[in-house]
């Protein structure tokens, strides 16, 4: 990569932040009145995805296991989410989202909905597409360079 080329790295990677930053605070500002964050809806919507266990919902979001343990009780505790022994490893809990997590996740979906057209609403239907494949890739990148024995970003800070 050229240095200038690093140069746009690093400014994509502080507007990267810059979004995230706006769409968590407008995520658990439109969430509260539901009770939830937008780590909360991001666990879910993993769990609904296939994700099973918490570890690998540490994994995927780059997380403490402390703040992870955290999110996943106070879910259950909601009633949105349900842990049963694995029977391969009974230390491990198989996550599966509730009934009234299916309900609260869609419910929260129509929430999020508006906070993505206030995101998203100035980029175009195929420039969101290129930039969904984009971002795809580089966590593709980023997961097998952690898979191959790295520190992940969370276990350096």
């Amino acid at each position: 990569m050229s240095e200038r080329g690093g140069d746009d790295a690093i400014d994509v990677a502080v507007l990267f932040h810059q979004v995230y930053s706006a769409a968590t605070e407008r995520l658990d500002v439109i969430l509260r009145p539901m009770d939830l964050t937008a780590r909360h809806l991001s666990v879910m919507f993993l769990i609904r995805d296939g994700v099973q266990t918490q570890r690998d919902l540490v994994a995927r979001l780059g997380v403490d296991k402390t703040g992870m343990v955290r999110t996943v009780d106070d879910l259950e505790r909601r009633g949105y989410v349900s842990r049963t022994p694995s029977v391969i490893d009974r230390r491990v809990g198989i996550l599966e989202l509730s009934a009234d997590g299916v309900q609260a996740l869609r419910a929260a979906q129509r929430h999020t909905r508006a906070v993505a057209d206030q995101l998203f609403g100035a980029v175009s239907a195929e420039e969101l597409t290129g930039l969904k494949s984009m971002l795809t890739r580089t966590l593709d990148v980023l997961r097998s360079v952690n898979d191959a024995g790295r520190a992940s970003p969370s276990q350096i800070g």
